[in-house]
């Protein structure tokens, strides 16, 4: 496997944002990559991640074996290889798709052709509707696609995109106008659990339109962040008014730190109010050098991506749909 996750690292280079390169000299970057890919790499050929997957989700006709759950290495038809995975939207077997981890090839429309012409083939017991690939620049990609015969034109979308800012330079950003308003307090998991849940019955029933993006955290998520000292309550003006709590979360090929909760209530929405937390967030992170804050974003869930943008993080990569010609693609439903 050691050979292997080597040269997933390596491939991977060439799928990594230039921004996020320049944040890194590259032999820290390479040993990110190689940290960051391990789990995908150990489930090439592992026939106990692929009868999990399987006992999961239920197999399909001419998929008993575990093996064909398993991530895979496929050769490519011009001498090249790709790791792949077959995966579900959000669980759900009627929604599934190939995973391109890492290959060899390019992120361009002729890479993933070659890419597709292999994984199409290999998967097709599971009739995937797309496959997926993490992208340097996302939503060039996809206008690529989109004027390429290869691929279905209307078909091929960005998936969630990812957005980091190093701490250092974040801390340097001009603070939001509500920052003076706004402190925060520690807090235990199992109360500002329920504060999470209370907040997301109401937002599902006030405003359908973001509850759609939201998935509250958990007692046993935010106890995580606790361990770290960075899960909080949220005061505005000495008054309570939301959650908010973070982890170290190495990823992506970059260190640092990624928001896992941050609700506000009725009370205190729509008053621009979460730039300021994350500023005090920041503030408060146990940064080292290269640190960054980051999180992926859905593109639909425009109010999060412009409150992310405001604190001075920047789009360094996404995921994406690609559908080859001939396949229905992935629905832009959740």
């Amino acid at each position: 496997m050691t050979d292997l996750l080597g040269a997933m690292a390596e491939a991977r280079l060439g799928w990594t944002s230039p921004t996020i390169a320049a944040w890194y000299a590259e032999h820290d970057l390479l040993e990110q990559l190689r940290v960051g890919l391990a789990t995908e790499a150990g489930r090439v050929a592992d026939a106990d991640f692929g009868g999990e997957l399987r006992d999961m989700v239920g197999a399909f006709e001419g998929t008993e074996d575990p093996l064909a759950w398993a991530n895979r290495r496929l050769d490519l038809p011009a001498g090249g290889w790709a790791v792949t995975g077959i995966r579900f939207r959000g669980g759900d077997r009627s929604r599934p798709f190939v995973d391109v981890i890492a290959t060899s090839e390019p992120p361009t429309p002729d890479g993933l052709a070659l890419v597709a012409e292999a994984v199409l083939p290999a998967y097709a017991e599971f009739a995937p509707l797309c496959l997926r690939v993490g992208a340097p620049e996302a939503h060039a990609l996809v206008v690529e696609l989109h004027d390429d015969p290869a691929f279905e034109p209307g078909c091929c979308a960005v998936d969630m995109l990812v957005v980091a800012g190093l701490v250092e330079e974040l801390r340097a950003h001009p603070r939001a106008a509500a920052y003076p308003s706004v402190s925060l307090r520690s807090g235990r998991p199992d109360e500002l659990a329920r504060r999470v849940s209370e907040i997301y019955a109401e937002l599902s029933e006030s405003e359908p339109s973001l509850a759609q993006w939201a998935n509250p955290e958990d007692e046993e998520s935010l106890s995580a962040c606790a361990e770290e000292g960075l899960l909080f309550e949220v005061l505005v003006d000495d008054v309570g008014a939301g959650v908010v709590a973070a982890l170290r979360y190495d990823a992506h090929a970059m260190t640092g730190f990624s928001v896992q909760e941050l609700c506000l209530d009725s009370a205190h929405r729509g008053r621009r109010l979460a730039p300021a937390t994350v500023q005090h967030v920041v503030d408060l992170l146990p940064a080292r050098a290269g640190d960054v804050l980051w999180g992926t974003i859905d593109p639909g869930n425009q109010r999060s991506l412009r409150n992310a943008l405001s604190l001075g993080r920047v789009a360094v990569g996404g995921y994406v749909w690609v559908t080859p010609r001939g396949l229905p693609g992935m629905s832009s439903t959740t």
